[in-house]
């Protein structure tokens, strides 16, 4: 349970088993900290394996590299004896810490012996917000030195704001200078009020980021025992992303589309609502800006609850419009393009690697709307994932679609996102402009409402007549992404 005299840590954290990899990657990636139960030397090992490369015991080996941390006078290292363990980095002398500490209890002491946590997002976020110079202490590598592993004091800073490490400690392994050891003491206060104390149980134990958040343990009575590893990240194999516009990028459904959109806002706020009466831009907009636009326009009152009535019965009416025979119809080369890009990722599948390629939808239509139209053209929906896929129904303007499905990527990826690995393919100039303000790649295909030369003088990675013309552009990307991979240095195991 957690210590209640702690109040920024998480009020009733959530265990996962080991073998839940997916919700331990998330909760490690999203929070810094992910906590496990039900585990043992051979799962924690196991566990470590499916992150990266374990980091060789300094004290103690055992060939699976798990220390066992308990008290032991012959073994050097506070963490060996019962004392109080304060707040540190692990190998904060190195020049590239492990990225993952990984533990599980073993043996619970009689009396004390909690875990102690301090995230150091929080830390930084009160520091600045005091807004007194110590941020600027704390950054510079001329107000602090560790000690490596030769006894040498190296200058690093105590945050590096280029690579997002915290390394601290309490010990004669750092040196401050004079201006930060007066103000030391305030520097102790804000970090334990942004800690918290986790009683463990048996089995029970966490994966801290060791590059974010920093740890220790209260001084204990009795036997306590911890199984430990430390985890280099393996180098990822970069992934690409590529979200794809629906309406003139691969399908073509206008008369649809303007049908149910305009019968379902006429037939809510009881007065004709027609496209030849309310001149608003259509393209490259999202159903909820352009909602917003149109009643606006209308000077429709009671705008929330219109909204609210229009975002349930609009699949409905979108239905309706298809049954009257009001088609959706596949752009030029896209479903060749698709199933192509669907092949891909079989093969990567088939040959036993980490497919390098995901496949989302980024449109002003519901999912709801979206799959409707994809499905009602003969496009295979299941070559897209939803998890990463962003919709108009819940967003005002397509700079925040791209902004969702960005959250979302990170949120899978972590650190090892990269906007740039994104690819943006849609039809009007707002896709290829707001590809471009979010850090991607951006493909304009002229199969909708606008010409090649509206495309091109915007400068996007790729413009195209067909979206089948875009395959040598986005084969090649795929490429750059595994040649990156197999180029990238091997992470190396510290002694």
């Amino acid at each position: 349970m957690v210590s209640s005299a702690q109040s920024p840590g998480p009020t009733e954290p959530k265990f996962h088993p080991p073998t839940n990899l997916e919700a331990v990657q998330d909760d490690f990636y999203n929070k810094g900290v992910a906590f496990i139960e039900g585990c043992n030397e051979e799962s924690l090992t196991k566990l470590a394996h499916q992150f990266g490369d374990i980091v060789r015991p300094r004290n103690e080996v055992n060939g699976a590299g798990i220390s066992n941390i308990r008290f032991a006078p012959s073994l050097a290292g506070k963490g060996y004896s019962s004392d109080e363990l304060y707040f540190h980095t692990d190998r904060s002398g190195w020049e590239h810490p492990p990225r993952i500490i990984m533990s599980t209890l073993t043996r619970k002491s009689t009396a004390g012996g909690e875990s102690l946590l301090a995230d150091t997002t929080r830390i930084l976020k009160d520091i600045k917000d005091q807004g007194d110079g110590l941020y600027e202490l704390l950054t510079n590598s001329k107000h602090a030195s560790f000690r490596s592993d030769d006894g040498a004091l190296i200058p690093r800073p105590i945050f590096d704001e280029s690579s997002g490490l915290f390394r601290f400690r309490f010990d004669d392994s750092i040196q401050l200078s004079a201006s930060l050891v007066v103000r030391f003491q305030q520097l102790l206060d804000i970090l334990y009020r942004n800690s918290f104390a986790i009683s463990l149980q048996e089995g029970q134990g966490y994966l801290l980021d060791n590059h974010r958040f920093l740890h220790g343990r209260t001084s204990f009575t009795g036997a306590r025992e911890m199984l430990r590893a430390l985890v280099n990240i393996s180098p990822p194999l970069p992934i690409v992303t590529i979200l794809f516009d629906i309406d003139g990028t691969l399908c073509r459904s206008e008369e649809m589309s303007v049908d149910a959109y305009y019968s379902c806002i006429s037939d809510i706020v009881g007065k004709p609502i027609t496209h030849t009466n309310t001149t608003v831009n259509l393209h490259g907009r999202t159903d909820l800006g352009l909602l917003h636009d149109v009643l606006d326009y209308h000077t429709v009152d009671n705008k929330s609850s219109v909204i609210e009535q229009f975002l349930q019965l609009h699949p409905s009416y979108l239905q309706k419009s298809l049954n009257k025979g009001l088609l959706s119809v596949p752009c030029p080369g896209a479903k060749e393009t698709l199933e192509w890009l669907a092949t891909r990722t079989d093969t990567e599948k088939s040959n036993n690697s980490s497919p390098n390629l995901r496949i989302g939808l980024m449109t002003g239509n519901s999912c709801t709307n979206a799959l409707l139209k994809l499905t009602a053209a003969g496009i295979n929906t299941s070559f897209f994932d939803l998890r990463i896929s962003a919709f108009g129904d819940t967003h005002m303007d397509r700079l925040s679609l791209i902004q969702d499905s960005m959250a979302k990527l990170r949120a899978i990826d972590g650190h090892n996102f990269q906007e740039s690995k994104v690819i943006v393919v849609g039809d009007t100039p707002l896709d290829i402009e707001c590809a471009k303000q979010a850090g991607c790649a951006a493909v304009a295909v002229a199969s909708g409402n606008y010409g090649m030369d509206d495309l091109a003088v915007l400068g996007p990675d790729l413009a195209c007549v067909r979206i089948s013309e875009s395959k040598a552009y986005l084969d090649s990307c795929l490429g750059a992404s595994v040649q990156a991979a197999l180029a990238a240095p091997v992470s190396m195991v510290g002694g």
